[in-house]
């Protein structure tokens, strides 16, 4: 049985039931028909659907406007904004609208909602647009939306130069992504009407790579391969593995009897502007191989990649 909201009481509970496992997602574009940025992940999607935990909708919002003619490629809408025909009351109206983009906002909410449930049929919708505005990468939401604010978070630690702007806090707002249980509008830019800009699809970032360069077993006694005579420095137990360089002089083992084994000395081949950074610094399962330390030398290499390359849950 679906339960219908009708108040701004239930419309937060909607809103906010954020623990709730995600089983659907429908990533839109089109909703307006010039913005073709979207249009190349949707028809993306729908060619080559990547496997997910959950259900993933790709769907095409405004195809009467996205194959009209306008001044570029695509208008905007035809008859009126289909971005602002969500309201709760505009889609619950008795009377058949006038309106082409009206019509297909009830399909859209029946197909993806309805936005009167507390259950929906979608639990997120990512509405994708493209802006003539330098946005960058910029994620609109609902500031109650506990869901698409984690996502955003998410998000902005794999790209810090995303950013959040909310929608206006109210009870009821007119955006497409507001009939789901969570939802996100993207803005991309700045793009103009009706072109790709290629850029804006793909990211360059740079990448560290590390090798392995040199394996450290700890000093002995006495030639005895079962004592140790020094142990991991304090200064380099606990650190940061592959982030903090070492140098010549920094000081890899400690002995009781308080000197110190610099690692100069210990790799007494490493050139003075040699990278060199540890990793599996006195892990426990490596003793029996007589490995204290790893040292890595590193390698920084550009990676040219787009949207559809990102992993995917």
């Amino acid at each position: 049985m679906v339960s219908t909201v009708s108040t701004a009481d239930t419309q937060e509970e909607r809103r906010c039931n954020h623990l709730r496992p995600i089983g659907h997602v429908a990533i839109v574009g089109g909703t307006h028909g010039n913005e073709r940025m979207g249009l190349i992940m949707v028809d993306e999607l729908q060619r080559k659907p990547p496997t997910c935990s959950y259900r993933l909708s790709a769907l095409v919002a405004n195809e009467e406007a996205v194959v009209a003619r306008g001044t570029g490629a695509g208008r905007r809408y035809m008859d009126t904004d289909l971005n602002r025909c969500f309201l709760l009351k505009d889609l619950e109206r008795p009377d058949v609208p006038e309106a082409s983009e009206e019509r297909r906002a009830r399909e859209i909410n029946e197909l993806l909602g309805p936005k009167s449930s507390l259950t929906p049929k979608t639990d997120l919708i990512i509405d994708l647009h493209s802006t003539t505005s330098n946005t960058g990468v910029l994620l609109c939401l609902h500031p109650h939306d506990k869901f698409a604010l984690q996502l955003a978070a998410h998000l902005i630690s794999l790209d810090p130069s995303i950013r959040i702007a909310l929608w206006n806090c109210e009870d009821d707002v007119a955006l497409l992504p507001s009939i789901s249980r969570s939802g996100i509008t993207v803005e991309v830019g700045a793009c103009a009407h009706s072109i790709i800009v290629f850029e804006l699809l793909e990211k360059v970032a740079e990448i560290s790579l590390f090798r392995r360069a040199y394996t450290l077993d700890y000093p002995r006694s006495n030639g005895q391969s079962t004592v140790q005579s020094a142990f991991i420095h304090p200064k380099l137990q606990g650190v940061r593995e592959l982030q903090e360089r070492l140098k010549t002089s920094s000081p890899v083992f400690a002995r009781l009897d308080g000197s110190e084994e610099l690692l100069g000395s210990v790799v007494p081949d490493m050139g003075e502007d040699e990278e060199l950074y540890p990793m599996f610094i006195n892990e426990a399962a490596y003793v029996e191989k007589n490995v204290a330390l790893v040292l890595a030398s590193r390698r920084v290499e550009t990676v040219t990649y787009w949207a559809r390359h990102l992993p995917v849950a």
